[in-house]
This record gives C-alpha cells, sequence and structure tokens, in this order.
C-alpha cells in the first residue's frame, strides 16, 4: 500500500498504488519530482492549477512513458460503471467521499460480492486503507460521467517538455495580472471565496506545497504570508479590497521568483 506523502496527492500516490501491481516501487513525491511537477502550471475551465491539481492522462504520463508505461483514460455514463469496471483488473477512478470531497481511488476487483477500492490516504489516517461499495453504494458516490483510468504497458518513450516550461511561465504571468485586477477592487465575500479555488489556490496554497516538496524556503515563505494575510481576509466574511489586505509587492516578488525557478530548471 502506497500513501499520500504531501497535501492533496491522493491521485499521485493512486499511481504509485497502480504501479505496485506491475512490479514498480514508487511513491507519489518520487512521481511528482521525476515529473517536474513542482514546475508546471495549467489554465483549464477558467481556473489556475498547479501541484496535485494537475490530474489525469495528460499529466501523469510525463511519469508513466519513460518508465514504459502508458494511462488511459475512458468516460463511462454512470449507469454502465459497475458493468465497465467488472471487465477490468486494475483502474484509478474519484469518489465523493463527502458531499464536495472528490478523493482518488484504485478499482482491485470484486471482494464478496462488492466493489473493492485501495484508499489513497495519509498513512497515519484512521481510514480503512480498503473500501468496499455495493453497486448501489459506489453510483451514490460518483458523477453521471466518471473518467476511468488504466495502466497498459508501453515502449519506454522520452517526453519532450520544453514547452511545458514556456507554458508553465505564461500562465503564471497571466496568473499575476489576474490577482492585481481581482484585488483592485472591492470584491463580495461570495466573490473572494469563489477566488480561493480558481484563483488563489495554484499560487498559496499548491504552489507552496510544491515549493516546500523541493526545499525551496524563500519563495515559500513570502507564500505562506500572503496566505495567512488571505485567509484572515476571507475570515472577515465581508466585502473587501483585497490589495488593501494583501502585500502585493510581497506576493508579485515570489511569483516573479518562482518563475525564475521554472526558468533554471527547464
Amino acid at each position: 500500500m502506497k500513501y499520500m506523502t504531501f497535501n492533496s496527492s491522493c491521485s499521485y500516490a493512486g499511481i504509485a498504488n497502480l504501479l505496485s501491481f506491475y512490479g514498480i516501487d514508487t511513491e507519489d513525491r518520487t512521481i511528482a519530482l521525476e515529473m517536474g511537477l513542482p514546475f508546471l502550471f495549467d489554465y483549464e475551465d477558467g481556473c489556475y492549477l498547479s501541484g496535485p491539481m494537475l490530474q489525469g492522462a495528460k499529466w501523469f504520463n510525463l511519469y508513466l512513458k519513460p518508465i514504459g508505461y502508458t494511462m488511459t483514460e475512458k468516460e463511462v455514463d454512470k449507469e454502465q460503471l459497475c458493468d465497465h469496471l467488472r471487465d477490468l483488473q486494475y483502474a484509478m477512478m474519484g469518489i465523493y467521499v463527502s458531499e464536495r470531497n472528490k478523493h482518488a481511488v484504485v478499482y482491485t476487483g470484486i471482494k464478496d460480492g462488492k466493489f473493492c477500492m485501495l484508499n489513497n490516504k495519509w498513512e497515519q489516517s484512521d481510514e480503512p486503507d480498503t473500501l468496499l461499495f455495493s453497486e448501489q453504494e459506489l453510483l451514490r458516490r460518483v458523477d453521471e460521467k466518471v473518467m476511468v483510468a488504466v495502466l497498459n504497458k508501453s515502449a519506454c518513450e522520452t517526453v519532450k517538455a520544453e514547452w511545458m516550461a514556456k507554458h508553465s511561465i505564461a500562465v503564471l504571468q497571466s496568473l499575476a495580472k489576474e490577482i492585481a485586477d481581482f484585488c483592485s477592487r472591492e470584491r463580495s465575500s461570495m466573490d473572494i471565496r469563489s477566488s480561493m479555488k480558481t484563483l488563489f489556490r495554484a499560487i498559496l496554497l499548491d504552489g507552496i506545497t510544491m515549493l516546500d516538496l523541493i526545499g525551496e524556503t524563500q519563495i515559500s515563505q513570502k507564500l505562506k504570508i500572503v496566505q495567512g494575510q488571505f485567509m484572515n481576509a476571507v475570515k472577515e466574511n465581508k466585502p473587501i479590497q483585497l490589495d488593501q489586505r494583501l502585500d502585493m509587492e510581497l506576493l508579485n516578488s515570489a511569483i516573479t521568483e518562482y518563475i525564475d525557478l521554472i526558468r533554471v530548471h527547464a
């Protein structure tokens, strides 16, 4: 059983668990570091993404293809999910462990008539390592469309990553501009809370996680200061102009240094 070793890394621990069935011994942080995850940023569906929020075959194959595996994904209608899983040996998918908390699990087969899932969790968590669901229980925990991912053995393939550094830098530059614009005008408490996921998470949460993963303390400490300021503003629960609460100079300095870090590692 492979466990989570950094924040929100359930899908990365899931890749490690899937690979263990093929005799590959790895863990979430090894996968993240070897694919260069701390230096990757993206923008998708109105949301800035970094670190463990970069999920799916597009990203996981950066690690998998060089070691001779490929992830493929299939979007399955909820009604066909259980029949589809029965035809598979192993697979990874997302289920809801609570109303708004989606979590990556690894399907490992049928046990006593129930669908058996490895729970990609923290080792010290008191949650069970394995989850068992009847068909009805499982269907209550998934979306109407479910992305099911499997691994296949393939020829080792070198992944050209030059474009990713340029793309990540462009995304970070865009993020800095959008944050500056968002913070320059008074925003409602609802808009500020909504921005936590779409705008600020990539740099003030997952970005910090990634910097800590590579031991980059200088940029991380700057972002942690701004993170604390942002959370205090959220707690005020009232309309606020955020550039009156956040140290924008410190934030911009940290983003600039992060961009320089990406260039160095490109």
